[in-house]
């Protein structure tokens, strides 16, 4: 952890900021259900768009279109983000995925028993499972406690 001492506003007390673990980062991306996929566009900035997901073991599951956006997601690099903030207390986290993603086939996912409820289900959607070469995150805390939206209490996460 790290302070940040350019905050001296005493009703503000200045956060700290903690790194995240792999472990913890999973914990962290199994309370939430969506999260931000981002792909390269050549010549582009790169193409962000929210989608619902679940975990299978280290992996990201989630359902895309067919057309240019599966086709980056299998060819290149995709970085995927979560975060959770309490606007009052001034906490949160975020974590941050990068690697490969593959099309995964229906059978696969049956398989696999993969519960994921999409907001916006189309019949041609594909399965893609993104399996992270890197997780990253951070947790801002303030001084005074931990942060409400570190992890409910029934997943509660030690560090």
């Amino acid at each position: 952890m790290f302070l940040d001492t350019a905050s001296r506003d005493p009703a503000h007390p200045a956060p700290l900021v903690e790194r995240l673990d792999r472990p913890t980062c999973l914990a962290l991306l199994a309370t939430q259900s969506v999260g931000r996929v981002a792909v390269s566009r050549a010549g582009e900035p790169p193409h962000v768009v929210p989608v619902n997901y679940a975990l299978l073991r280290d992996s990201i599951v989630f359902r895309t279109a067919p057309g240019t956006k599966l086709n980056r997601l299998i060819t290149e690099p995709v970085t995927f983000e979560v975060d959770c903030f309490d606007i009052e207390s001034r906490t949160g986290w975020s974590v941050v995925a990068q690697g490969f993603a593959y099309e995964a086939s229906d059978r696969e996912m049956a398989y696999e028993d993969v519960d994921l409820d999409c907001f916006l289900d189309q019949q041609t959607s594909r399965w893609a499972c993104l399996q992270p070469d890197s997780l990253t995150g951070r947790r801002i805390l303030r001084p005074s406690g931990r942060s409400r939206t570190s992890v409910p209490p029934d997943r509660d996460v030690r560090l």
